[in-house]
């Protein structure tokens, strides 16, 4: 009894056994199977495996590039809803291969490969050895203000940092670590005076900033030419390929300063030996201002002709009148500061100064002609030749108050009235060809002069008469008549000849007093005296 029920016990113990125990050919999850690609059809992919029941079946895109009857090892995932195939994964296999590959990776600080899938908050999410990275703007190199679509494009990262996750690892990558990297390398070969090739990558109104090997680098406007760049665009624009020279470098905050000038010559060292003071030389006019031209020599080397020089005339220059952006001319230094670098030319110069015979062919009194070159409300400036201008105030237009109108352009006549050699100036006159009616007036008049003349004006203090043309003379109140005279405007009117006497001529103020009150007084004398001679002498016959 005791052997048959011993027996029964092993016998349901082995039962229960192989109730737990998988039956031939069923799947265990995870496991790991080797079979042959028997069939391929644009889905799946079907495997021979000598241990699995039925067919595995792989997703097509996970054995991307194998072919039929190739041998590949899956992980079995499961089986079909209908228990028709077993599920396979390949892809699963590559993950947990290439996830101990990018541990090691990022324990060596390796670089590695990676694409970017899609754009996420914060960043971007980089299929990296079949991992999901991610990638955050801040280490992507990707500008923010970019707009182009990365999707799908293969770049170059590190592994910053793997963490475990309830759903799976954590990955963080950096480009910018490898541009570092890349900078912190590039940086230890350079020394000041190598030559790269830089790209532009942005141009401001101060200066280019260049792509230099594997840095960044400036490059100031002042660098950029041994001349003046006014406008950088003119000359540059992004994506320029060329060369520069190192001028300034910090290999701790990785700073690299560049000059375009510095690979040629500075012009200005040999300036003196080129374009000595006194030498004539041509260039190009560059610039107009307002206080002259700038003409070039060659790139980097310019002057200015100042207002001054352009004529050895005094009168104001207006610039655009002699020369224009873009002409050829002839100048002559004049000036050199080698260390200023500072040039002056004069156009002025390559003519005689016609102020050095001036003094004797303008001697004053002298009478010449000209052409009015310039009006002002207060005189005309007359080109007597060129280079030398004279100067009539509206005061010596004319003796009379009716100064005749002049225009520019009109010839004139004039007497040379002063010459100043010192500060270039001439004095003229034209109301000097004539006699002076002053002087007529003392050639035909003396005091005690009795004249007849027309009341031009009426005054309160006075009436006023035309001696000669030009010379008014004065009758006071107190002269106007022996009686007394309130209001002269009620004995007298304007035009209305009067009688008077030539009382003072005062040369120094050019003053002419006169009386009708001593004519007056003169007539009664005079007619008493007649009088008396006539009826004194009858009165005694009597």
């Amino acid at each position: 009894m005791s052997d048959i029920t011993n027996t029964h016990d092993e016998m349901d113990f082995e039962s229960m056994l192989n109730d737990y125990m998988p039956e031939e050919g069923a799947v265990e999850k995870g496991e790991r199977a080797r079979g042959v690609i028997s069939q391929m059809d644009r889905n799946y992919a079907y495997l021979d495996v000598t241990s699995a029941r039925t067919a595995v079946r792989v997703r097509a895109e996970e054995l991307d590039g194998y072919n039929i009857g190739d041998e590949v090892e899956v992980i079995l995932k499961g089986e079909t809803k209908d228990n028709d195939f077993i599920i396979g994964s390949r892809q699963e296999i590559d993950r947990i291969e290439n996830l101990e590959k990018l541990e090691k990776a990022f324990e060596a600080k390796e670089v590695v490969k990676g694409k970017i899938e899609r754009k996420v908050k914060g960043g971007y999410i980089v299929k990296v050895m079949f991992q999901q990275a991610f990638l955050p703007n801040s280490l992507s190199e990707i500008p923010m203000n970019d707009t182009t679509n990365h999707i799908g494009e293969e770049i170059e990262v590190v592994v910053k940092d793997i963490k475990d996750d309830r759903r799976g690892k954590k990955i963080l990558v950096s480009r910018k670590d490898i541009t570092v990297k890349e900078e912190t390398e590039f940086f230890e070969k350079l020394n000041i005076g190598d030559i790269l090739e830089v790209t532009v990558r942005n141009i401001m109104d101060f200066g280019i900033s260049v792509k230099a090997g594997k840095s960044n680098g400036f490059i100031h406007i002042s660098e950029l030419s041994w001349g003046k760049v006014e406008k950088i665009t003119d000359h540059y624009s992004l994506g320029d390929k060329f060369e520069a020279k190192i001028i300034s470098l910090d290999k701790e905050k990785r700073s690299l300063k560049l000059s375009v000038k510095q690979l040629s010559e500075d012009p200005w060292s040999t300036v003196d030996a080129k374009y000595p003071v006194d030498s004539v030389v041509e260039g190009r006019v560059s610039k107009l201002v307002s206080f002259g031209a700038f003409v070039e020599l060659e790139e980097g080397v310019e002057g200015l002709v100042h207002l001054s020089d352009f004529t050895w005339n005094k009168k104001k220059v207006n610039v655009s009148e002699y020369v224009k952006v873009g002409d050829v001319v002839k100048v002559k230094v004049i000036e050199l500061n080698k260390e200023g670098k500072k040039l002056k030319f004069g156009i002025k110069q390559l003519s005689e100064n016609p102020w050095d015979s001036a003094v004797e062919k303008y001697q004053e009194g002298t009478v010449v002609k000209g052409k009015i070159v310039e009006s002002k409300p207060f005189g005309i400036f007359v080109e007597l030749e060129a280079g030398i201008d004279a100067f009539v105030h509206q005061s010596d237009f004319s003796w009379t108050k009716n100064a005749p109108k002049y225009k520019i352009g009109d010839e004139v006549e004039l007497r040379v009235l002063n010459i100043d050699t010192v500060d270039k100036k001439i004095k003229g006159g034209i109301k000097q060809l004539e006699k002076s009616p002053w002087d007529t007036l003392l050639e035909n008049h003396k005091v005690g002069d009795v004249v007849e003349r027309a009341i031009t004006s009426i005054t309160d203090f006075g009436l006023f008469v035309e001696m000669v043309k030009g010379v008014d003379g004065m009758i006071h109140t107190s002269q106007v008549s022996r009686n007394f005279v309130k209001d002269l405007r009620n004995e007298f009117e304007v035009g209305q000849e009067v009688r008077a006497q030539i009382i003072e001529i005062d040369s120094e103020k050019k003053r002419v007093k006169l009386s009708i009150k001593k004519v007056e007084l003169a007539d009664e004398e005079r007619e008493n005296r007649e009088l008396l001679e006539k009826y004194g002498t009858v009165g005694e016959d009597a």
